[in-house]
């Protein structure tokens, strides 16, 4: 047997281990790959403190990401994810005066309305959801321009800020508290996703909606609460993002709005619907979270990190059309 003949049937080996691993699992080890690189680029990389902080930025991205992932698993996209984030951050901040928690579901709230306005427009007028999400986030910015005073929304509460920046003893390390309340709620909404009728039904939405009507599924009513659901991550995310970094902007959701759709398109979901998870997005926010890290480290401005984001949606965006043609 020639050497040739033997390497093959290891490489179709291979090749059926890779393809059986769940698409989740390849941003982790992408992940793992470029904080190596990292390490290599600038040693202090490689350390706890380190892998922490990177985490800790990722967590949030996933957070600002997980609506995101909602709305795509049911073929949709929320591209009112920014404005959606400093709307509820801000109200959140001008709302602490009458109780933290009281503040916390204002914010919310303002995030459900924003869902329930592109969820009607989307499944009941059959508007697109590009379209209907970017109306929605000029509208938006419109809203914080007119309605918030920003040199008065300085006070953020302090257990808010325990929440989120401050740090957990586990094992004689400090980890970030934002990192197992991040992951709690992941692993909460993808049980969600994966174990009610309403998630199965999101994903069947998602890859053959007229299948999903003729079987009688209520695919208004679901989509309808699925843009609700988005609306409401992504207030949290707004109230996350104002608490750790403990300052707001009138930008201060715009750098989410790409990193969303790249997190989750990274994370393994198909930018078409039907398929995605969030513990595949919390891969992909890392992905995205190291790069962020790499970027200084090369000497490259922000607007290269942004440029690489969106180079990354459209190899995604054209490799999941490619293997659409083929089917």
């Amino acid at each position: 047997m020639s050497a040739r003949s033997a390497v093959l049937p290891r490489r179709a080996a291979w090749l059926e281990v890779t393809r059986r691993l769940p698409a989740a699992t390849w941003p982790f080890a992408v992940f793992g790959a470029l904080f190596l690189l990292g390490g290599v680029l600038r040693p202090s990389l490689l350390s706890l403190d380190g892998l922490w902080s990177t985490a800790a930025f990722a967590m949030i991205l996933a957070i600002a990401s997980a609506g995101q992932t909602i709305a795509i698993v049911q073929g949709g996209i929320d591209l009112s994810i920014a404005n959606t984030i400093t709307v509820a951050a801000l109200t959140f901040l001008s709302s602490t005066q009458h109780g933290t928690l009281v503040a916390l579901l204002l914010a919310l709230a303002a995030g459900a309305a924003v869902g329930l306005l592109n969820g009607l427009a989307i499944a009941e007028l059959e508007i697109s959801p590009i379209v209907m999400t970017i109306a929605t986030n000029g509208l938006l910015f419109g809203i914080v321009l007119l309605a918030f005073d920003f040199s008065q929304l300085t006070d953020t509460p302090q257990i808010a800020r325990d929440l989120t920046s401050g740090k957990i003893a586990v094992l004689g390390t400090e980890i970030p508290a934002i990192l197992p309340l991040g992951l709690a709620l992941l692993v909460g909404l993808q049980l969600v996703l994966s174990r009610t009728g309403w998630g199965r039904a999101l994903y069947l939405i998602g890859s053959a909606s007229e299948m999903a009507a003729l079987a009688g599924l209520p695919v208004r009513r679901i989509r309808l609460l699925g843009y609700v659901l988005s609306g409401v991550l992504g207030a949290l995310a707004g109230v996350v993002i104002a608490s750790y970094f403990a300052q707001t902007s009138v930008t201060m959701g715009d750098t989410y709005l790409l990193g969303s759709v790249a997190a989750v398109v990274v994370g393994g979901a198909s930018i078409f619907g039907g398929s995605g998870t969030l513990i595949g997005t919390l891969g992909g926010a890392l992905v995205l979270g190291q790069i962020a890290t790499l970027v200084p480290v090369l000497n490259l401005g922000v607007n290269v990190q942004q440029l690489i984001y969106g180079a990354i949606i459209l190899a995604v965006v054209a490799l999941y059309g490619r293997r659409r043609a083929d089917v």
